[in-house]
Parts: structure tokens; sequence; C-alpha cells
């Protein structure tokens, strides 16, 4: 009862963002009668988890294709009741992770080993970067991609303005009308368009002196504005960085299933332990054609025979070609 297959098969049902307990309560129904205790079941998962090969030897094993386009992102954790990042790098053709790095804060050390750490595979050929300006990411990339384009993510800006200014609910006529104006300005159409429309939301300040929010909210459209227009002038590069924020809404969602990770161990199991499986996963509900029904490491060119779960698929095939 307790072979490999057994456990693999587990790992995966938690992977589709089952608890622990429901996981065993599954297994109680089908083998009826007590399998694991939730102790227990972590164990043998954690187990699995140390045989499986880490995130860049998936990669030299498989060999990925990178597109030239990276999001760069940190997504934030708990760890024995402090915080820590997960730092991502993204490709944002592919969807593919590139490679993560688990630190503290989100500073420029931090991000430059994020950046190390992806090197052989993106050291020919980076065509642009997306993030959302980190003062600690915009350092390490102009040390070590001088020179790339950088696309600020327009939705972290707009989502940042709204922490000043209440856009989902406003409740008064003047948010309603700020609103507006600051979505002329980070949604236009062109460049020109977006600096007008940012000219005409400051002269709307001076006659509204009185709403200290507003100058506020001009104040960070100011901040990197002209790394949002990035897009103008390569319009292969999106303005929108909502992928890599889907992927975080994702990895949330399954590590608090965690509670909070207890162990420095216990974040380098899981977090490599989701991270592939997100490799793996098939896009069942994406909005475009091309990726609909298809793994990240497949759009990455990847040739996969039919998967059913992929952690046996890597136990039975990995050993073979190292």
């Amino acid at each position: 009862m307790y072979t490999v297959k057994v456990i693999e098969y587990v790992t995966f049902m938690y992977l589709r963002s089952m608890s622990f307990n429901q996981v065993n309560a599954i297994l109680r129904a089908f083998y009826e009668r007590n399998v694991f205790t939730k102790s227990q079941l972590i164990e043998h998962i954690e187990q699995l988890t140390d045989r499986i090969p880490e995130h860049q030897a998936i990669s030299r094993w498989l060999k990925p294709k990178r597109s030239g386009y990276y999001a760069l992102d940190g997504t934030w954790l708990k760890y024995r009741g402090e915080d820590i990042v997960l730092l991502i790098m993204f490709d944002v053709e592919t969807l593919d992770t590139v490679a993560y790095h688990v630190a503290d804060d989100e500073t420029e050390e931090s991000y430059t080993a994020l950046i190390q750490m992806a090197r052989p595979e993106i050291s020919v050929g980076i065509k642009g970067l997306f993030g959302d300006g980190d003062l600690g990411l915009m350092a390490a990339i102009e040390k070590l991609c001088p020179g790339v384009p950088f696309q600020l993510c327009v939705f972290h800006k707009y989502a940042r303005v709204g922490q000043l200014i209440p856009f989902r609910y406003s409740k008064n006529a003047l948010d309603r009308e700020i609103k507006e104006r600051v979505e002329k300005v980070l949604f236009a159409e062109s460049k020109d368009a977006a600096t007008s429309a940012l000219h005409e939301l400051e002269l709307f300040a001076k006659e509204n002196q009185g709403y200290g929010k507003l100058n506020k909210a001009i104040e960070v459209l100011h901040y990197n504005f002209e790394l949002l227009l990035t897009h103008f002038d390569h319009p292969e590069m999106s303005p929108y960085n909502n992928v890599l924020e889907g992927f975080n809404a994702v990895i949330k969602r399954r590590t608090w299933l965690m509670k909070g990770f207890k162990k420095d161990i216990n974040i380098d199991r899981w977090i490599k332990l989701l991270l592939l499986d997100w490799r793996f996963h098939v896009l069942k509900e994406s909005a475009f054609d091309s990726r609909r029904g298809k793994m990240p490491l497949e759009l990455a060119e990847v040739k996969l025979p039919e998967i059913y779960n992929w952690l046996t698929f890597v136990r039975k095939n990995y050993r073979k070609n190292h």
C-alpha cells in the first residue's frame, strides 16, 4: 500500500489544491481503512520530493526553448509567522518558470541571485523584461542586463494608485472622475496620449488642491512613468504582467494549505514541488487557443508523451538520461 506509486498519487491530489485532510479522507474511503496519519502523509510526500530532480536539473534534461522575454516578481509567503518572498523569473511566452529564489526581502542582492541562477538559460538573446519596478529589481537589472527594454506592469501601477483612491467602490463623483482620468493615462493607445492625459490630470489636480490623495496618486504615476510606455516603442511587449500575477495566486492558494512553512528544509521541498507541478500542468482554461491543452514545457517546445502523473513520468524517465 505504501508503494512509490501510491505516494505519487496522493502527492498529485495534494497538488490539485486539496488539503492533507481531504486527501486522507479520499484514501480512507477507497481502502475502507485508515491509511496514513497526517504526519505520515507529509513525511512520505517530503521523502518523495527529495528524490525529485531540482528545477534547473529538469531544464537541463528537457531543454525548454526560451523566448527571450521574461517577467520577474516576488510573491510573499509565511514562514514561522514571518514573511519571506519567493522570487520568480517567468518566460512570458511559454509560461514556463526559468528560475526561483527564496529570500527575506526584495533587494538588489536577492534579485541578483535570481538572475544569476537563470544565467545559463538566458545569457543569450534577452529581448525584454517585465516587472513591477521594485527598487531592488531595477538595481539588479541595471547592473546585469543594461540596455534591455523593461516594461513596468500597468496593472501594478493601477493597483497602487487604487490603494490611494478607491477605484472599485468609488464613493463620490470626484473619485470616479479621478479613476477615469487615471485610466486614460495608463491605458492610452499611444505614448503621446498617455503623456497628454497625465498633463491633464495634473491640471485637474490644481483645480482640486484640497484633495491630498490626488497629488499622491500623481506622484505614483510619475515614478518610473517612462517604463510604463516601453511597449509603444516595442509593440511585441505587453504592458501587462497578469500572467505572473495569476501564477502567484496559484502558489499562494497552495501554500496556504500548508498554513505556513515550519522548517527551513520544508521551504525548498514544497516550493520545488509546486513549481515543477506548474511546469507540467495542462493549461485547460487559457484564453489563447495556442496555449489551451498544453503544458508550459510543451509551449517551450519540449516533446512530451501523454502524461497522466508527472511525478511518475519524471521517476521513470529522468534517470534513463542521467
